[in-house]
């Protein structure tokens, strides 16, 4: 009886430390539990006029709404996926949260691109040359 018991102990011992390395595996990371910094929104950023109507910046805005932004946004995506954007009516600042932060179903993209390549989105979709 005294091995069953051992036995019985040292399985318990093996299922329990098993269950909770799963539970460690399916936990997030620290560094994106709520609260943390990886969740907090972007910082706002400056825009100059110079900033926005550099055309190096209004052509890498370009790339990068081409790259990620057309599925959605683009001039295929209507009716449906997201909606149309009427840049006349928003500032840099309001363009930049979105894009950073997200809204509703849009994810953020402060993780995937620099902040540069995020203000020079804010310069394409700003600019003359955006349509949608």
């Amino acid at each position: 009886m005294r091995g069953s018991t051992i036995f019985t102990l040292a399985v318990a011992v093996l299922v329990t430390g098993l269950l909770a390395g799963v539970g460690i595996a399916q936990s997030p990371p620290a560094s994106s539990a709520p609260g943390s910094s990886a969740n907090a929104p972007a910082p706002p950023v400056e825009f100059t006029a110079e900033f926005l109507a550099d055309p190096r910046n209004v052509q890498k805005g370009r790339e990068v709404w081409q790259a990620r932004c057309t599925f959605c946004h683009g001039k295929l995506a209507y009716p449906g996926k997201a909606p149309r954007l009427t840049p006349q009516r928003y500032t840099p600042a309001f363009v930049y949260d979105r894009v950073a932060n997200g809204f509703q179903g849009m994810p953020p993209w402060r993780h995937e691109f620099s902040v540069d390549d995020l203000k020079s989105v804010v310069a394409f979709v700003l600019s003359r040359e955006f349509s949608n």
